[in-house]
């Protein structure tokens, strides 16, 4: 029984909220107003129209009590990251006063300032040219943090992050009076190519890597979220 009702009612069900945008507005809105007349009447009937303004007050504060206990639920998962089936004491890394990162995903980049912060001094943002306007929006929100932008003409480009990655760690990161002890790479944008690129200096420095976590949705399986960020161990 249960396999059928997944089958042929849960699982298009679900299906039709998350593919036909139109559908669960449209069928809520009816719900509710069949819900609506016949609650009106009956209260009416039954217990005058105080009653009825009781029985919405009431209404309205489990609803109230309801939400808020619901949020407070999904922030206590996503602080544990349940939501991802990530362990709960997952190590974080250190906070770091250089961060060089791959920037492809606004959200995930302000989850690693907010938690580099006050540390953070400098901020490398290696991008491909598509991205640089909107890496450039963010930089202008951020004054307390100074940004350089590594632009990679090709985002399929291995040598070329690796090349860029060599640099920074090299010359401009001694250049801000930064040890690469205390440098962060993060590996959450860009391409697989850039990533492999990045790794590979890294791992030729030994400069400590970092990871942002994503939270997705439990239906739409799609990114609602961010976790702060996790360590990556290379050796």
């Amino acid at each position: 029984m249960k396999q059928w009702w997944d089958e042929w009612v849960k699982e298009p069900f679900l299906r039709a909220l998350v593919e036909v945008s139109w559908f669960g507005p449209v069928l809520t809105a009816i719900l509710v107003a069949l819900l609506v007349n016949m609650l009106t009447e009956a209260l009416t009937t039954w217990g005058g129209v105080g009653f009825g303004f009781l029985v919405w007050a009431v209404l309205a504060a489990c609803t109230g009590i309801f939400v808020y206990l619901y949020e407070l639920a999904r922030r206590r998962r996503r602080r544990k990251g349940t939501a991802l089936g990530t362990p709960a004491d997952r190590e974080h890394p250190m906070q770091s006063e250089g961060l060089v990162f791959l920037y492809t995903n606004e959200a995930a980049l302000r989850e690693a300032l907010g938690y580099h912060r006050p540390m953070l001094k400098y901020c490398w943002l290696v991008v491909t040219p598509e991205m640089q306007t909107a890496a450039a929006n963010v930089i202008s929100q951020v004054k307390e943090i100074q940004f350089a932008v590594k632009p990679i003409s090709d985002l399929y480009n291995t040598r070329a992050c690796y090349d860029t990655a060599n640099h920074i760690f090299e010359r401009e990161a001694s250049l801000h009076q930064i040890p690469l002890s205390r440098v962060m790479a993060d590996i959450t944008g860009g391409t697989k190519p850039m990533t492999v690129g990045l790794l590979l200096a890294c791992v030729k420095h030994g400069v400590a890597v970092e990871h942002v976590p994503a939270v997705y949705d439990e239906i739409t399986h799609k990114p609602i979220g961010t976790l702060p960020p996790i360590a990556i161990e290379l050796t």
